[in-house]
C-alpha cells in the first residue's frame, strides 16, 4: 500500500520544551547542563510522521521555482537518504537536501512550466532510533496544467509461469515527448499509477534486473500502447518475458518411445501458435525414407493428452472393478436361501456409483504455458536406424520463426532376457 498525500496543508503544533540551569562554581567557572531524555524511559518505537508538505499535494503552481519541502515529526537520520526520492518525469538523481526534520527536493535543471510532477519517497527515511517509515509516500503537484483524476492499475505477470511478478516495474512513457512516469508493483505484482497527463502512452511492464529503474534489452518485459484521458480508469495486464532477436533453433532431439519424439529449442515457443505435420518431417539418415507423422503437439497439449490417457486407463480399471462387484452381488443374491429361522440376513455390500460417475467427468483444460519443447507422434514405429528430424516455421514468444535439423537415434526396446536352459537330468 501507499501513503497518498491529499490537498490541504497538514499542520502540527510542535511544542519543544528545554530546561537548563547554570551552576556557578566558586572558581567563577560557568558551565551549562546537557539536555537529554530521562534515563530508563521506554525506547522510541514510533517512525517519523509526515506532518507538512509545501506546496500542497494536487495543487497547481504556475511559475514555481522553489523546492518541495517535506517536514517530519522528528529528527531524521542521514542513513538511507541517498536515492530515497524518485522524481517523475523520471530524473535519476534529483537534488535532495536534508535538514534536521525535513527533506527538500527539486530537479537539477529546475521545474518546467505546464508539467505534472510525481514524487515517491521510498520507505528508507528513519529517525535517530532506526524507526523507518512503513510505506512509500506519493506526492503530486503541477506547475501549470490541471491535475487529472485518471488512474492505471493492474498486475505484472511472469509469462513463463503465469505467476505474479513481485516488485516488477511499470513505466508510462508519454508520446511523442517520451516523458517517463512510473511505479513499482507490490509483493503480489499489483501496481497503481494515478494522475498522469492526458495523452498517448507506451506502457512497459518489466523486471528491473540491475535496479537502474529502466527497461533494458536483457530485462523480461511486455509493452502496451494506449490513450489516457483525464478521468479514465484503466486496468492493464503485463505478461513479461525475455525477448529474442533470432527465431528458435532446434537444440536437442530425444525419442520418448517408439512413436514419440521430443524436440527441444533454445527459446520459448508461443503456446497459442498452431502446429501441424507441415512443421516437422522425419526421415532416415541413410535411405531418406520418410516416416509418416500423425500429429505435432505443444508441450502443454502433449502433457494434457498423456494425462488424459492415464486417466482413461485408471477409469477403465475402476469400471471393471465396479462391474466385477456388481456381478459378485448378483451371484450372492441368487445363492441366498430363505431363512427358515425368521432372522433377516445381513445386507449385501454395494459399491457406490457416485464416486465413479464423478471420476468420469471431463478434465479441466490445462494452462497454456510457454515451453521450449514440442512433441511429434508418428503413425508407426520409427525404425531403429539413425534418423533426421527437420523443423520449420516454429514461432517464438517474440513472434519470430525458426527451426533446425538434427540426427537422433530412435527408441529401442530392449529384448527380454531368456532364461538359461535347465541342466540335463543326471
Amino acid at each position: 500500500m501507499f501513503a497518498f498525500l491529499r490537498a490541504g496543508f497538514v499542520q502540527a503544533s510542535l511544542i519543544v520544551a528545554a530546561a537548563g540551569f547554570c551552576v556557578f562554581a566558586s572558581t567563577t567557572l560557568e558551565s551549562c547542563a546537557h539536555i537529554s531524555p530521562p534515563p530508563g524511559g521506554p525506547p522510541d518505537s514510533i517512525p517519523p510522521l509526515l506532518i507538512a508538505v509545501e506546496p500542497d499535494s494536487y495543487t497547481v503552481n504556475p511559475g514555481f521555482e522553489g523546492e518541495v519541502r517535506f517536514e517530519f515529526s522528528e529528527a531524521i537520520s542521514e542513513r538511507g537518504i541517498e536515492g530515497t526520492v524518485v522524481l517523475y518525469p523520471f530524473e535519476a538523481r534529483p537534488r535532495v537536501k536534508k535538514g534536521k526534520q525535513e527533506l527538500k527536493v527539486r530537479p537539477r535543471e529546475g521545474w518546467v512550466d505546464g508539467r505534472i510532477y510525481h514524487m515517491r519517497i521510498e520507505p528508507n527515511v528513519q529517525d535517530l532510533f532506526n524507526n523507518t517509515i512503513p510505506e512509500p509516500i506519493l506526492y503530486v503537484f503541477s506547475t501549470g496544467v490541471p491535475v487529472p483524476t485518471n488512474r492505471v492499475q493492474g498486475v505484472v505477470f511472469d509469462r513463463i509461469t503465469a505467476r505474479p511478478l513481485p516488485r516488477g516495474r511499470v513505466d508510462m512513457v508519454q508520446l511523442p515527448d517520451t516523458l517517463r512516469y512510473g511505479g513499482v508493483a507490490d509483493s503480489i505484482g499489483e501496481f497503481l499509477i494515478a494522475t498522469l497527463p492526458v495523452g498517448e502512452y507506451l506502457a512497459i511492464g518489466y523486471e528491473d534486473v540491475n535496479g537502474n529503474q529502466r527497461a533494458d534489452q536483457f530485462d523480461r518485459s511486455d509493452t502496451l500502447q494506449l490513450r489516457l484521458n483525464a478521468e479514465d480508469a484503466l486496468a492493464l495486464e503485463f505478461q513479461v518475458f525475455r525477448h529474442d532477436t533470432l527465431g528458435p533453433q532446434l537444440a536437442q532431439v530425444e525419442a520418448i518411445d517408439t512413436i514419440t519424439v521430443e524436440l527441444q529449442f533454445n527459446s520459448y515457443l508461443d503456446p497459442d501458435s498452431p502446429l501441424s505435420t507441415a512443421n516437422v518431417e522425419i526421415f532416415g539418415a541413410t535411405d531418406t525414407a520418410a516416416v509418416a507423422i500423425d500429429t505435432v503437439l505443444h508441450a502443454w497439449q502433449y502433457l494434457a493428452w498423456r494425462d488424459s490417457v492415464d486417466e482413461a486407463l485408471r477409469l477403465a480399471q475402476l469400471a471393471e472393478l465396479a462391474a466385477a462387484d456388481s456381478l459378485a452381488e448378483d451371484s450372492l443374491e441368487a445363492a441366498a436361501e430363505p431363512d427358515t429361522l425368521g432372522v433377516e440376513p445381513p445386507p449385501l455390500p454395494v459399491e457406490p456409483q457416485e464416486e465413479l460417475e464423478e471420476e468420469m467427468e471431463e478434465l479441466e483444460e490445462p494452462a497454456r504455458l510457454p515451453d521450449q519443447r514440442i512433441y511429434v507422434v508418428t503413425t508407426t514405429r520409427i525404425p531403429s536406424a539413425a534418423h533426421v528430424v527437420r523443423a520449420r516455421n516454429l514461432r517464438s514468444l517474440s513472434g519470430l520463426d525458426g527451426g533446425g535439423e538434427l540426427v537422433f537415434q530412435p527408441f529401442e526396446i530392449e529384448p527380454e532376457e531368456e532364461e538359461p536352459p535347465g541342466e540335463p537330468p543326471g
